[in-house]
């Protein structure tokens, strides 16, 4: 074994540190005097100045505005949202690498630029983008919270980072994730652990987690996520965000760094996070246009530029399956119950069609999942943990342990896909069987994203299950995350001595709910389409927010 991962760790935390205070050192922050809810305290601390609190606090479509008309400077709102990622990073433990010097030259070359020829580089010039770490910005390291990559410099950005630079924007920051972003949540080894900006005492989940937590805060106008099994729309309900999880084919992972390098079995997808819709919108209509023309860089991407009012007739109201507070395997909380009602409710009280949609074949499809990870992980990931000596988690111990470090064989990986077909098949020909003589097929599920609101910090350490996310993966449907509520003690109380678990892991879930303990939690829930029908899934889910009028608190 060479260094040990806590000399690894030591190294690349003074990187980090050394990167912030030269940039920007702030006194610091005592646990015991901060509110529950943390996103009150940039606003509140002083540290930031009157107009770089308006800038953080300014949506991302009003700030590029600006920037064209010469009202900010892209130098000004880059500084503004380093300041605040400081910030952010004392609070919640959100950042990897820090690219503050680069970032500022980037947003003063296209200041540059648009003062002397009068015209943008692209839809997004002078926006600060924040980057989930295992995006590529070559020379830094992208450690996907193992030792083994920690200090490694890499050589060439991925194809996206490459992208929305030609695109006008800058890059300032990276976020954390779990040890090889196999985690609901957001921890490892190497960089500690991220915690909840809307609730301290919770994760702002995984494996996005870095980048939910720095965007809950306004540290971030717009980030990027990656998701296989529910990384982006995780921790993006965990923080009520809005996150877009594509299908396979939108938008370019190539050139990331990858936890099982040359799986394509259940592929990872990447996509937006943010505070607002038009902000995810924003990054959808300047990636997928004729001028980024991503295909060209990518040859796994559909040459598809993003599209406009799908929906037709406009305006006309939808056909929407709910899927329960179970799938079968586990029931949802008290607060994410409340919140199916609550979405139900105002979509048939505007008119909309909704009815139950069953959970037929998830335990299936989470079970397809939970194997890939199982057979194709171990020989990738427990090798390099064992290098440096990091201890697995206890909810990666459970899904390593029944797997050997060996070569999958032909007629294994056969099977699974023939497997994984047929659930894809059969997923469908129930969806196309809604449609009616008067109607077409469904248009949407709406779903939980997660049996908890947010779950506790340390569940890693206990038990994790993402069967509500992880069934849209393999069936490779896309879905977003929209913002319902907060948790309330006096509304959502523990269920009594006559509900039924499902199973003992069911049951075990339940216990752990304590309506005091959560009070203030996050409530989301996720929109899921058809695949590849990113676009109309944006638009479904404008209408769900219209109706919600959900607004966020500070």
């Amino acid at each position: 074994m060479g260094q040990s991962y806590k000399e690894i760790s030591a190294i690349a935390r003074k990187r980090r540190d050394d990167a912030i205070s030269a940039f920007w050192s702030i006194p610091d922050i005592k646990d015991d005097e901060l509110p529950q809810d943390l996103r009150s305290y940039p606003q509140t601390s002083g540290l930031l100045a009157a107009d770089e609190l308006a800038i953080v606090n300014t949506d991302a479509t009003e700030l590029l505005e600006k920037i064209r008309e010469g009202r900010l400077s892209s130098v000004t709102i880059t500084t503004a949202f380093c300041k605040a990622a400081i910030i952010a990073q004392k609070l919640t433990n959100c950042v990897t690498e820090v690219l503050f010097t680069e970032g500022l030259e980037r947003a003063k070359q296209l200041d540059d630029h648009l003062q002397k020829t009068g015209s943008i580089v692209g839809p997004l010039h002078g926006l600060p983008v924040s980057l989930k770490d295992n995006f590529m910005t070559a020379p830094h390291p992208s450690s996907i919270g193992m030792a083994a990559y920690t200090n490694e410099a890499t050589e060439k950005d991925s194809v996206i980072v490459t992208g929305l630079r030609e695109l006008g924007a800058v890059f300032y920051i990276k976020t954390n994730v779990p040890t090889a972003m196999l985690m609901a949540e957001t921890n490892n080894r190497v960089w500690g652990e991220t915690r909840n900006p809307i609730h301290k005492g919770l994760t702002p989940g995984g494996s996005s987690g870095g980048e939910g937590a720095l965007i809950a805060l306004k540290a971030s106008p717009l980030g990027v996520g990656t998701d296989i099994g529910g990384s982006i729309r995780i921790p993006s309900a965990f923080c009520h965000l809005y996150g877009l999880k594509p299908s396979f084919g939108r938008f370019s992972t190539l050139g990331g760094r990858a936890a099982i390098p040359g799986q394509d079995f259940v592929p990872s997808v990447c996509g937006p996070m943010a505070t607002s819709l038009e902000t995810v919108k924003l990054f959808c209509e300047s990636v997928l246009s004729e001028q980024s023309a991503p295909w060209n860089a990518d040859p796994k991407l559909i040459p598809m530029p993003w599209r406009k009012d799908v929906i037709q007739p406009k305006g006309r109201k939808l056909r929407i399956g709910i899927l329960g507070n179970s799938d079968g395997a586990m029931t949802c909380y008290p607060p994410v119950e409340r919140a199916l009602k609550i979405v139900g409710k105002a979509l048939k009280d505007a008119g909309h069609d909704v009815f139950e949609w069953a959970p037929t074949g998830h335990v299936e499809v989470l079970k397809l999942l939970l194997e890939a990870f199982h057979v194709f992980g171990a020989s990738e990931i427990l090798p390099r943990l064992q290098e440096h000596g990091e201890p697995l988690f206890k909810s990666m111990e459970s899904s390593s342990s029944s797997c050997k470090v060996d070569e999958l064989s032909a007629v294994k990986l056969s099977e699974m896909i023939i497997k994984r077909n047929s659930l894809q098949k059969q997923y469908l020909d129930r969806w196309m069987a809604t449609e009616t003589d008067a109607s077409g097929p469904m248009d949407c599920i709406i779903s939980p994203v997660a049996v908890a609101p947010a779950s506790r910090l340390g569940y890693g350490e206990t038990v994790q299950y993402a069967g509500y996310t992880a069934f849209g993966n393999i069936l490779d449907l896309p879905s977003c995350t929209f913002p319902v509520t907060y948790t309330d003690k006096a509304t959502d109380l523990k269920r009594d001595a006559s509900w039924k678990a499902l199973n003992d892991q069911d049951q075990r879930m339940q216990d752990e709910y304590d309506p005091d303990f959560y009070h203030g939690a996050p409530v989301s829930l996720q929109l899921y389409g058809r695949r590849l029908e990113e676009e109309k899934v944006i638009e479904m889910v404008e209408v769900v927010a219209g109706i919600l009028k959900f607004q966020h608190r500070n």
